[in-house]
């Protein structure tokens, strides 16, 4: 793995988060074997369907419109320090409004059940903090329960719900 080149990067005990940039997004999106090569990892995470594709290019042109926000909006990848495998990806949804924003999150199914999800949004969250987010908010799916786990791992309470559970956490 090739952290010089990652910047903006988190790193817990097993994992390394690391941002899309304009630039490595642009080379992800264009060229997979090459982003690959540059950084040292191999890509294992969430299905590259049509659907993901065509929020990374969009992803690509919101980051070129907002560079100073961006690592409020992009996609941080999870990678596994062990195999060097991007095994998902984690973001703030936007950029944060009188402190709150809310979080996502993806895992590679064949990863799930590791801890790996509660120890990347915990260092994310961590993040998120030393930049001023005061509260984080996610929903989830009512029969997500792993979601709803690892959201409560990391001090999440439940705040509401519609069609979805929403949860948050305080972060001050």
């Amino acid at each position: 793995m090739n952290t010089d080149k990652m910047t903006d990067r988190i790193e817990t005990k097993r994992l390394v988060l690391f941002p899309y940039t304009k630039e490595n997004l642009h080379l992800f999106n264009t060229d997979l074997n090459k982003f690959e090569e540059e950084f040292g990892v191999v890509y294992r995470g969430e299905e590259l369907d049509h659907l993901l594709r065509s929020f990374l290019k969009r992803l690509e042109n919101e980051i070129a419109e907002d560079p100073v926000n961006y690592l409020y909006f992009t996609e941080f990848l999870i990678v596994l320090k062990e195999t060097d495998h991007i095994i998902g990806s984690i973001d703030f949804k936007y950029v944060p409004k009188d402190g709150l924003t809310e979080v996502g999150y993806g895992l590679n199914p064949s990863y799930e059940g590791n801890g790996y999800m509660t120890e990347a949004l915990t260092a994310f969250l961590k993040f998120g903090k030393s930049k001023g987010i005061k509260t984080v908010r996610a929903d989830t799916l009512k029969d997500n329960i792993k979601s709803q786990n690892v959201l409560k791992r990391c001090g999440f309470e439940f705040l509401n719900e519609d069609k979805n559970l929403w949860l948050e956490i305080k972060l001050i």
